[in-house]
């Protein structure tokens, strides 16, 4: 492509370098702009990590900016649930500044609850200015995916290394050995780790010694790799086993442990009675695999043992992860080329103590459980709203996410909805969630916006950093979400967001510039001009619009810098880690009745549930129930028919796959449909929402973390 061809001017025809703002990976992409309008989607061949790889999802994106369904006016509710009636900019906001300062002064902010969903977490300090919003009424529920999906990690990374924030990862680049439990990075990119060509690296790895993907399903990732079947939620036993198979063979680092560590005397103690004989009659993999699992991970110096999604979502989701941590540790793999590591963030100052609050500082309202990373746990959204007494919620703005589909029992969070006093929505589509709101508000898709690598790349095993300018100029009416907050506390009379509160004005900063100097301040900038060969915007816009890497590699050396624990050591064992393990040890051997262990999975298409109105996305997607065929002929199913699978919670029908790529004793269906909202295409989608079966009482979440109880929950499963 000429290169007087591309321009950074929004709507300008011509061709566009910006990157993919939907999951870590943060592709390089090219959009073509002819009329003021985006084409096409294709990849960018230029930009130093992707180099020319984007997922379907990518290029798929304009779809969703020029959608038929796509909110582009400030909406009012006018009647029922999804009953809306355009309205102006102006009336929207000082009613519901005006709504605000009502609930402020009658009930404090406390009764004030905001909820960002999957795209706040790859917008330049989104979550940030989304929780000083809050803040600034005195607010302080904050509610996300934390709690389904990476809290129990993030608690487990605090209790062992004194920090939620910086992630652990493998260094998949120079890896020699990776084992992967609860995790389908064919499909979701590698997520937790910011890596375009994860195949790629993956492939690499099994060439040099192995891949093994520990699972319920044969997934994608799996199949192409060594597979590992496990019993949904049961990966406590086998990480447990593990780490008692070396410990009993003199396996570990003990120069590490000795030195470098604290508790690993008590934790070897504690997992002596988890060999792996016992561990294969709660799991169901052999004795023999675990062992020989436990010893190739020893031996193998570049080696590292990551969990996604599903060690996070079962019964000892902490235990798991605390499990995960201590074996990469206790191996001698955390801080060493090729093995479990982190990395460094571009803004904000380098090898800093994390702000965020501790583990036990703040206890969630209901269930009095720890608020992770300061989350609200999220199963107790509709109970927030509904249960008297001080700090009751009774305004929420859910700001890019859809509750009623992502957490437990939508049916009762829907109702729950209906009491707010101001429920107001800031999103592209009218979803099971915005059809309840006051307002719907709408927001810029990532192509009208300017955007920085603010975040993720801190988990890039091949570090960089990119600028985008905003491809076009907003659609309709749509506003950025850093603009409606702070013209929501202009009509309040509360400072801006990232105002200098010594300043007598009060004028809001653009929120580039404060990026801009946090780039610079941060361990790759300029110093604010003290060190020439830094980074600062300007020069990633003029001299790097396709991004630039940062360092060949982090050091992993370095990430012994990054523990913060009191004494610098990582604490291997804790009371957690005690109540746990004897939690476990007492787990029944057997599980009673018929039931079924429900896990769920992802497909490359689908992303959570708010791309379901892409039609090029979903067009083929029949969501199935998986059964292996050993359970099917004992209740006499037959592949195709419609069962009902339900729990005390709730019920619903759905298409049964009799297929042996899950495990006997398990069933799994995807995540994310079942729609009732304003979206065309998506309403037509087969499948129900199978979190509406799951339960939103806090008795029956893991209890250390919060996090909910949506992977591994028994189920039973009848004819239709």
């Amino acid at each position: 492509m000429a290169e007087d061809n591309f321009t950074q001017t929004a709507g300008a025809d011509g061709l566009h370098r910006t990157y993919c703002r939907l999951c870590e990976a943060q592709c390089g992409m090219i959009a073509h702009v002819n009329g003021g309008r985006i084409e096409r989607i294709e990849p960018d061949r230029e930009h130093p990590v992707s180099e020319g790889h984007v997922c379907i999802k990518g290029t798929s994106f304009a779809a969703v900016t020029y959608d038929p369904d796509r909110v582009l006016t400030p909406l009012k509710r006018i009647g029922g649930p999804g009953e809306f009636a355009p309205v102006s900019w102006d009336e929207a906001l000082d009613d519901i500044a005006a709504r605000l300062q009502a609930i402020v002064a009658k009930h404090g902010g406390a009764a004030i609850g905001s909820y960002k969903g999957n795209p706040a977490s790859f917008a330049t300090l989104h979550s940030t200015y989304g929780a000083l919003f809050l803040k600034a009424m005195g607010g302080f529920k904050n509610f996300n995916a934390v709690q389904i999906d990476t809290g129990a990690k993030n608690l487990a990374q605090e209790l062992v290394f004194g920090s939620g924030v910086d992630w652990t990862f493998p260094d998949i680049e120079r890896c020699d050995f990776l084992i992967m439990i609860g995790a389908n990075p064919l499909v979701s990119h590698m997520s937790l780790v910011a890596e375009p060509r994860a195949r790629e690296r993956l492939d690499a790895i099994a060439s040099r010694g192995g891949v093994v993907a520990i699972d319920p399903r044969r997934t994608e990732t799996a199949r192409r790799y060594e597979h590992v079947p496990v019993l949904p939620d049961s990966d406590a036993w086998l990480v447990g086993a593990m780490i008692a198979h070396i410990f009993a063979k003199g396996l570990e680092s003990r120069t590490v442990l000795e030195e470098r560590t604290t508790g690993w005397e008590q934790l070897r103690e504690a997992l002596a009675p988890l060999t792996p004989e016992l561990a294969e009659k709660r799991c169901g993999v052999p004795a023999e695999t675990i062992r020989k699992l436990a010893e190739r991970f020893a031996a193998t110096p570049a080696a590292a043992c990551y969990g996604r999604v599903g060690t996070n979502r079962g019964r000892f989701g902490t235990l798991v992860n605390l499990l995960i941590e201590s074996l990469n540790v206790i191996a001698g793999k955390f801080g060493v080329q090729g093995g479990w590591m982190t990395g460094l963030a571009p803004i904000g100052v380098a090898n800093s103590p994390p702000a965020h609050p501790r583990y036990g500082a703040m206890r969630s309202r209901i269930g009095n459980l720890p608020m992770v990373l300061g989350s609200t746990p999220g199963g107790s959204l509709a109970a927030e709203i509904t249960t008297p007494g001080d700090g009751q919620m009774h305004a929420l703005f859910v700001d890019s996410g859809n509750p009623v589909m992502a957490y437990p029992d939508g049916e009762t969070l829907s109702a729950a909805l209906e009491e707010l006093d101001l429920l107001v929505s800031i999103d592209f589509y009218v979803n099971e969630t915005t059809r309840h709101a006051h307002y719907v508000l709408p927001s810029l898709t990532f192509l009208e916006r300017e955007d920085l690598t603010d975040y993720w790349v801190r988990n890039a095993p091949r570090p960089w950093v990119q600028f985008s300018p905003a491809v076009i100029e907003p659609v309709g009416e749509s506003r950025h979400e850093f603009d409606i907050y702070n013209a929501i506390l202009a009509r309040m009379g509360l400072p801006a967001l990232f105002s200098d509160p010594k300043a007598r004005s009060n004028e809001a900063p653009a929120l580039m510039d404060v990026a801009d100097r946090m780039l610079r301040v941060g361990p790759f900038g300029d110093g604010m001009g003290d060190k020439p060969d830094g980074l600062t915007m300007a020069k990633l816009r003029d001299e790097h619009p396709s991004g630039t890497r940062t360092a060949d590699h982090f050091d992993a050396a370095e990430s012994w810098q990054r523990v913060w624990t009191k004494d610098g050591k990582a604490q291997l064992w804790h009371e957690v880690t005690q109540a746990e393990i004897a939690r476990l040890l007492a787990e029944p051997t057997e599980r009673a009745g018929d039931e079924l262990l429900l896990f769920g999975r992802r497909k490359l298409g689908s992303l959570n549930s708010w791309m379901h109105n892409v039609e090029r996305l979903v067009r083929s997607e029949t969501p199935s129930l998986m059964m292996h065929p050993r359970d099917a002929t004992a209740r006499g199913f037959a592949d195709g028919q419609t069962v009902r699978v339900s729990t005390a919670t709730g019920a619903g029908e759905v298409l049964l796959e009799v297929t042996e790529e899950v495990m006997p004793g398990s069933v799994c269906y995807p995540h994310g449909f079942g729609h009732s909202g304003g979206w065309q295409r998506a309403n037509a989608l087969p499948g129900i929402n199978i979190n509406l079966i799951a339960s939103s009482r806090p008795e029956d979440w893991e209890q250390v973390s919060g996090n909910v109880h949506v992977d591994g929950f028994p189920v039973r499963v009848e004819a239709a």
